[in-house]
């Protein structure tokens, strides 16, 4: 997806997504400084497309380039 984030067109790579703990993730993404937020509906059109990419990983279609089941089966297990 190309889109803009703060002013400045972005790329996001869903096939690289990954399940992630929020203790790992040590600070925001900034410019200038001031966090950038990522807009409501922009969020919303990120999440579609990444549960459509589940919906055909079940199918056994799978886009994502990382194990992405493996790192929650490693997530979970840290959890417990």
């Amino acid at each position: 997806m190309i889109r803009e984030i703060a002013n400045q067109k972005s790329v996001i790579l869903l096939q690289n997504a990954f399940p992630t703990l929020e203790k790992y993730i040590d600070h925001p993404h900034t410019k200038n400084g001031v966090p950038v937020k990522v807009p409501d509906n922009l969020k919303n059109e990120i999440l579609y497309n990444f549960n459509s990419l589940l919906a055909l990983k079940k199918q056994g279609i799978n886009l994502f380039f990382p194990n992405i089941d493996e790192i929650k089966k490693i997530m979970l297990d840290e959890l417990k």
